[in-house]
């Protein structure tokens, strides 16, 4: 549940400034690093995930602000399932593929069911429910990509059900269908001959190659074998910087071969050490009283001047900062 594993969307903040909200304001609302929207690839505990939406709403004060976002969408040409979606042959063909590969991007389970009549999308987050913004903000994604690839304007679902107790006025303008409330899970719903319609972005060629490439980064090919190299390196954080070699003997493997199934996981060597490094930094000074020299000493830098660096390169902001900032919320 506290793993880092949610990637916020790529042009999220373009899209808040078009709507006239202040991405500082989010950030700071939310507790998180004022730079860390224009970190490449930042990923995201599902705590901070749902707080970042959460402080989107609030920043907002629109109730409506997850389905103002989807209507911002632009073409993310460097995101693979972004493009496998809207190359899809239809539309009940994209969400097949967002249901298959979501969980690269963010840890829900989506369950996609058929009959004759509806195809059905469920989703299912892990621990607390989301954000309603967060809720909004994916069916709408879903409804927006589904008008645009068709291009029918008017396409809607044959239904949707909410956790959520109340919904606004706009939410029936946007997605034209009955929308129930108080269920325990978040379904959308589209008529048989909806998801039959083509798609006119369909790109076969594009996703014969990108199939693969996202079957490989899916979790349930990847979250295992990353977890065990980020456990590794974590044991290997004793005051000592880990090296490929060294995580990979823990391993048993060369580190030629871990260096192989990094990359075909989409990843680096590099990366997961910064990743595990900045955790485990953002733990000893939100909750010890480490100085900064024992801090980066636990983590395996030579002075704390290049802890200092780095903590900033991943933050934002300085160790002492992030500390201060951290006594003033408990």
């Amino acid at each position: 549940m506290t793993a880092a594993r949610c990637k916020p969307p790529v042009g999220l903040a373009s899209a808040l400034a078009e709507q006239g909200v202040a991405v500082a304001d989010v950030l700071a609302l939310a507790n998180l690093p004022p730079r860390l929207l224009d970190v490449p690839g930042a990923r995201l505990t599902v705590p901070d995930y749902f707080a970042l939406w959460q402080a989107v709403g609030d920043a907002s004060r629109d109730p409506a602000i997850g389905i103002r976002l989807a209507q911002a969408l632009r073409a993310d040409h460097t995101e693979p399932l972004f493009l496998a979606v809207f190359g899809a042959a239809t539309v009940g063909a994209a969400l097949a593929t967002v249901a298959a590969y979501k969980r690269i991007l963010t840890p829900e389970t989506l369950d996609l069911s058929t009959s004759d009549a509806l195809v059905t999308l469920v989703w299912r987050w892990p621990g607390e429910r989301p954000p309603g913004v967060l809720v909004d903000a994916e069916l709408a994604f879903l409804v927006e990509v589904a008008r645009r690839a068709t291009r029918v304007p008017d396409l809607a679902p044959r239904r949707i059900e909410l956790t959520a107790e109340t919904v606004n006025l706009a939410h029936h303008d946007y997605f034209r269908c009955p929308i129930h409330l108080g269920r325990p899970v978040t379904t959308i719903a589209f008529g048989a001959a909806d998801a039959a319609r083509p798609f006119l972005s369909h790109n076969p060629d594009l996703l014969r190659a990108l199939l693969p490439y996202l079957e490989k980064r899916t979790p349930a090919a990847a979250d295992d074998a990353l977890a065990r190299v980020r456990r590794a390196i974590a044991d290997r954080l004793r005051g000592q910087r880990p090296t490929v070699d060294g995580v990979a003997r823990d391993l048993a493997m060369s580190g030629r071969a871990l260096q192989r199934q990094l990359h075909e996981h989409g990843t680096t060597f590099r990366r997961l050490l910064d990743e595990v490094r900045n955790e485990h930094a953002r733990g000893y000074l939100a909750g010890t009283g480490f100085t900064d020299g024992e801090v980066a000493f636990l983590l395996g830098f030579t002075d704390p001047t290049s802890f200092h660096r780095a903590f900033r390169g991943w933050n934002g902001l300085s160790p002492s900062a992030y500390r201060r900032r951290s006594v003033v919320e408990t």
